[in-house]
C-alpha cells in the first residue's frame, strides 16, 4: 500500500514554474500533481495516481490532461531550457547522447509511437517507442536532460493503425541527435565535449558534428578499417600505378602490430592502504578511417578483469589515452538518468494513446529528473564547504520523508483525511473474478462424420 500524498512537494511547484507562461493554472496545478505523485512512489498510471491523491482528480480528466489539453509543447521546452540556464551558470561540459526503448506488451499495437523494433540489451524484437535523448552533464553536480526525438521507423509496407492518415517524416537516430544538438546551441548552451556509444559512430553523425565544431569522442565498431599505405605499389590490369595505394585493415588486426602498451588506472593510495589499480590496457594511434572522413585519434581499451575491449575515436589529435578514456567515462551519466526515468518515475509503465501524451510523458520525466538533480546540487554547494553528492534515490526518499511527516499531522488534525482515506483503500480491496463462460458445441457434426473428416 502506498501513503497517499498530503500536498505537492514545494520544490516541484516552484521549479516548474516557468510553466506558468505558457499553461492555465488548472493545468499547472494538475501537472504538478502527476509529478507529485510520481516522486512519493505512484506508478505512471492515471488510476494510480488518482489513488494516491485520494480521487482528489479524476482518472478522465487527468486523461484529458495529458493527450486532449491545448498545449505548445516546443515552447514549453523553449522555457524550460531557459529556466535552466537561469538556475546554472554553464561554461563547459558534455553533451551525452543515447537512445532508450520504452517498452509494451503485444496488446500495445495503438499505442502512440509503438514499433517492433531491435533491443540490443535484450537481444530480441520489442514492441516499443524508440527515443533519441540528449543529456547535459558537467562533470560534477550539474545534470539535467536538454531535449528527446522520437524516432518514427519508416515502414511502409505495415504502418502502424495510428498512421493512416498521418504522415510522418522518418529521420535516422544520428540526424534527430544533430537536430537535438544545434537546437541547444541555438538556445545559448556552450559548446561542449559530445559523448555517445558506438551506434552513433558513424560517418554522416561525425560530419555533422565537424559542421557544429563539435569536440567528440566516440565509440566505434570493431569492424572498422583503417586506410594504411600499401607495401608494394598496387598496379592496373594494364600495368600502370593504381590511383588508390592503400591497404584496409580491421581496427583489431591495426592495433595487433603495436607493440607499445599504455596502462591507465588507480594511483596507489598510500594513506588509505590501497594498492595500485590497472583498468584498461590501451594503446594509441593518429590515422585515418576508410568510413569516415579525416584524421582522428584512436584507442584500443581493453579492460584486462572482463576482457571486453572497446575503440574509442576523438578529434583531438593531442590527447593522450588517460585523458580519452576519463572523458568518455562520463557518458555513464546518461545511463543513471534512464534507470531513475524506468525506476522512479516509471517511464516504462505510462500507456498513452496519443502523440501529444506520449510527449507530455516524456517531458515530465525529464523536468522532473532536472529538478531532483539541482536539489542535490543546492545541498553540495551549500554553505563554504561543499558537501558530498547524493543519489537520486536519495532526493526521492527525503520527498517522501517530508510527505510522511506531512500526513501525521493530518491525522492529529484532519479527522475527513482520515476518513476518505480508508475509504478509498477499502474500495480497492476486493476484486471479483470474471465469470467463465460456459463451452458449448459449436458444430453440429455427428461421430460417423468425425470418424470420416479423421
Amino acid at each position: 500500500m502506498k501513503l497517499p500524498c498530503a500536498d505537492r512537494v514545494p520544490f516541484i511547484v516552484t521549479g516548474l514554474s516557468f510553466l506558468q507562461l505558457t499553461v492555465t493554472n488548472c493545468q499547472f496545478n494538475n501537472l504538478t500533481l502527476i509529478a507529485t505523485a510520481l516522486i512519493l512512489g505512484a506508478k505512471f498510471n492515471l488510476t494510480a495516481i488518482n489513488r494516491m491523491w485520494l480521487k482528489k482528480k479524476s482518472v478522465s480528466t487527468l486523461s484529458y490532461l495529458l493527450s486532449d489539453a491545448k498545449f505548445n509543447i516546443p515552447e514549453m521546452q523553449m522555457l524550460y531550457i531557459k529556466h535552466i540556464q537561469q538556475m546554472y551558470t554553464i561554461s563547459g561540459g558534455y553533451f551525452l547522447i543515447d537512445d532508450t526503448m520504452k517498452h509494451h506488451t503485444n496488446f500495445c499495437k495503438w499505442i502512440y509511437g509503438v514499433f517492433v523494433l531491435f533491443d540490443h540489451a535484450a537481444k530480441t524484437n520489442l514492441k516499443a517507442i524508440c527515443i533519441v535523448f540528449l543529456y547535459y552533464s558537467d562533470g560534477a553536480f550539474i545534470k539535467f536532460p536538454i531535449s528527446f526525438r522520437i524516432y518514427y521507423k519508416d515502414d511502409k509496407a505495415k504502418p502502424m493503425p495510428w498512421q493512416r492518415r498521418l504522415k510522418k517524416e522518418c529521420k535516422p537516430k544520428y540526424e534527430l541527435a544533430l537536430d537535438m544538438l544545434e537546437w541547444a546551441l541555438e538556445m545559448g548552451l556552450p559548446r561542449c565535449t559530445v559523448l555517445s556509444d558506438s551506434w552513433f559512430g558513424t560517418g554522416p553523425f561525425i560530419k555533422g558534428l565537424k559542421k557544429l565544431n563539435l569536440i567528440y569522442v566516440i565509440e566505434i565498431k570493431r569492424s572498422y578499417k583503417i586506410k594504411e599505405p600499401c607495401k608494394e605499389p598496387k598496379l592496373t590490369p594494364t600495368g600502370k600505378v593504381a590511383k588508390n595505394q592503400h591497404d584496409l585493415i580491421t581496427l583489431p588486426e591495426f592495433f595487433q602490430t603495436i607493440s607499445t602498451v599504455i596502462k591507465c588506472g588507480f594511483a596507489a593510495n598510500q594513506l588509505q592502504g590501497k594498492k595500485e589499480r590497472v583498468l584498461y590496457h590501451t594503446k594509441i594511434v593518429t590515422t585515418q578511417l576508410n568510413s569516415i572522413a579525416g584524421k582522428h585519434r584512436i584507442i584500443e581499451s581493453k579492460d584486462p578483469i572482463k576482457q571486453t575491449t572497446k575503440y574509442l575515436l576523438t578529434n583531438e589529435l593531442t590527447w593522450e589515452a588517460s585523458q580519452i578514456i576519463r572523458q568518455y567515462s562520463n557518458r555513464w551519466v546518461i545511463e543513471e538518468f534512464f534507470r531513475n526515468a524506468k525506476q522512479l518515475s516509471n517511464m516504462e509503465g505510462a500507456t498513452i494513446r496519443s502523440e501529444q501524451g506520449v510527449t507530455l510523458t516524456l517531458c515530465l520525466v525529464s523536468w522532473i529528473d532536472s529538478l531532483l538533480h539541482y536539489e542535490n546540487y543546492k545541498q553540495c554547494t551549500a554553505g563554504k564547504l561543499s558537501k558530498e553528492s547524493l543519489t537520486i534515490p536519495s532526493i526521492v526518499r527525503r520527498a517522501q520523508h517530508e510527505n510522511l511527516k506531512a500526513i501525521l499531522e493530518k491525522i492529529q488534525t484532519d479527522k475527513n483525511f482520515i476518513k476518505k482515506w480508508l475509504k478509498v483503500e477499502h474500495d480497492h480491496i476486493d476484486r471479483k473474478r470474471k465469470k467463465n463462460s460456459k463451452l458449448v458445441e459449436l458444430d453440429g457434426q455427428t461421430n460417423t462424420e468425425t470418424r470420416m473428416a479423421a
